[in-house]
């Protein structure tokens, strides 16, 4: 079976790294991996170094004759970050399936204390953005809600074919274009980023009404502090800091904001291994 043309150029730039070679070099030392043929490399890594993912230059070889060498270009981390997040990706959608096969739950919170709904217009947000599957989120919140319609933060592209009535309160949800007290429930799906999150959690608790409720959904949030190295703790921390945008998210820190400006707040955990975070304005 013929190698993928992105799997050629992660495994060249693995071997490359730290190391420059030769055409001949890289040829050997990834065939046992992939056994491109020698026709094909040439070309493909002319179009890296013309990517920027490779530089080379002529040099004198061992035995005389000058050679080509190669090592890795400025566009090179870019592209094994880009593969690092899609690898992560990956873990993630088989941990999501561990997760959810499991009943026990990871962390002893206190039980979900069912408050009543408010009533009242309802702002809803997803990070990175709204998706297909947060679409089953916003029915159900307009079926139980005595609101006909739903005002959202960010692109609204997914919805404009659906039939849901919905409105837009802006751009980004830490600059809300709508007056304060205006919402009794805000719904977020995903956490923004642990920087821009103070200022998120602000903006809710202007917009929100007196005993009006926050609650933030978190697919993969960790709260115990790591004991020791390992790979679960790479995935994490990898996760967390460098592409926040899928999901991962430090518990402890979410908590400490969130209680910053919610002194009622809490969090409990789902039977799906999902976490939310919750709060009520006083």
């Amino acid at each position: 079976m013929k190698p993928a043309r992105s799997e050629l150029i992660r495994k060249i730039l693995l071997e490359l790294n730290g190391s420059p070679s030769s055409i001949y070099d890289i040829l050997y030392s990834i065939t046992g991996y992939a056994d491109p043929r020698r026709t094909r490399l040439p070309k493909l890594m002319k179009a890296m170094e013309n990517d920027g993912l490779l530089v080379s230059a002529l040099q004198p070889g061992p035995l005389g004759p000058y050679r080509r060498m190669y090592e890795i270009g400025p566009e090179a981390e870019t592209h094994l970050r880009g593969s690092l997040k899609s690898s992560i990706e990956t873990i993630l959608h088989f941990y999501h399936a561990y997760r959810t096969s499991k009943i026990q739950k990871l962390y002893e919170f206190p039980e979900e204390n069912h408050q009543q709904r408010s009533k009242g217009r309802i702002l809803y947000a997803a990070f990175p953005h709204i998706k297909a599957n947060n679409l089953e989120k916003i029915r159900e919140l307009l079926f139980s809600s005595e609101e006909s319609s739903i005002s959202i933060v960010g692109p609204d592209l997914i919805l404009k074919k659906t039939g849901i009535s919905y409105d837009v309160a802006g751009d980004d949800i830490s600059h809300l274009s709508v007056e304060s007290k205006t919402f009794s429930e805000i719904h977020l799906h995903g956490v923004p980023e642990i920087d821009k999150l103070p200022s998120a959690i602000a903006e809710c608790k202007r917009v929100l009404v007196r005993k009006g409720q926050l609650k933030i959904l978190a697919p993969y949030a960790f709260f115990d502090e790591p004991k020791k190295p390992s790979l679960g703790e790479f995935i994490r921390i990898t996760s967390s800091e460098l592409f926040p945008e899928l999901g991962v998210v430090e518990g402890n820190q979410v908590s400490q904001i969130l209680e910053h400006y919610f002194p009622n707040s809490g969090v409990h955990e789902t039977s799906l291994g999902e976490v939310i975070f919750h709060a009520t304005k006083s």
